[in-house]
């Protein structure tokens, strides 16, 4: 595979920083990095003009492209608090003006989480769904501002919902939003049991971006691949012969083994 389609995720870890992590892309011979925007990561609030300018310049100087993550740490677009949900709208957007900054291919948005405590309430996931098709619409409008291509992604299985784990889940959004891309986290379709190739062949050209690591099929674990029960090689084989050219991001926080997966896949 080419190594130019492949990206790194800047995760949380000790030691990595901002510059280390575009250093170990381009040492990788990788394309690009998908920049998450938690706290002392590439946090919005965090980047001055001036050092959005330098990480752009910095970026641009590996001969990287990018995209930006909304934050992960606390950020839940479907809380019952009003004014939680509103904050996490917040960060979306500020997310979304980072990417514009940043001359980023695409901003990836998690869909909202509903607690198990609130799914026995009446009415609860039509509460939660009206909260994100609203924060869609916002943050869709503020990144047609910027040129910013938008894509929502499948969640892994855990306690509560959240919202979109099929292709068939995907198109619900998909089917009103027509500038809404699809990002197929491969890892979290496997703790769903879902089956990679046709999820791909149901998103078809909605598919935007890829997210890819290994787990054992309980939990997300972001291990690196062949740790895990994924079928990682079938599920590049259907990217490729869907025809899908995006970019495929490796969700994998440990330094080393994001090494020995790099290798993996471009042996692959």
């Amino acid at each position: 595979m080419d190594l130019r389609r492949v990206g790194l995720s800047t995760f949380l870890w000790p030691g990595m920083d901002l510059r280390r992590w575009l250093d170990l892309a381009a040492e990788l011979g990788l394309g690009g990095v998908e920049l998450r925007a938690d706290p002392r990561g590439a946090s919005p609030q965090d980047l001055t003009p001036a050092d959005r300018r330098l990480l752009r310049a910095q970026i641009e100087a590996r001969g990287l492209w990018s995209t930006v993550h909304v934050p992960i740490y606390g950020v839940n677009l479907a809380s019952p608090l009003p004014s939680l949900a509103a904050a996490a709208l917040g960060e979306a957007i500020q997310a979304v003006d980072l990417a514009a900054d940043l001359g980023s291919r695409a901003v990836v948005v998690h869909p909202g989480h509903v607690d198990p405590d609130y799914l026995q309430l009446e009415g609860e996931r039509d509460r939660a769904l009206r909260l994100l098709w609203f924060a869609l619409e916002v943050v869709l409008a503020r990144a047609r501002r910027g040129a910013v291509q938008v894509a929502l992604e499948n969640k892994q299985r855990g306690r509560g919902w959240d919202m979109v784990y099929t292709a068939e889940d995907h198109h619900l959004f998909l089917g009103h939003f027509p500038d809404l891309g699809a990002c197929l986290d491969l890892g979290h379709l496997h703790t769903t049991g879902g089956d990679p190739g046709a999820y791909v062949a149901a998103l078809g050209d909605r598919l935007l971006h890829v997210h890819l690591h290994d787990n054992r099929g309980e939990a997300d674990e972001h291990l690196p691949l062949g740790r895990g029960g994924v079928a990682w090689r079938a599920a590049l084989a259907a990217l490729e012969g869907s025809g899908y050219r995006g970019s495929i991001v490796l969700e994998i926080p440990d330094p080393d083994g994001l090494r020995e997966s790099v290798s993996l896949v471009e042996r692959a």
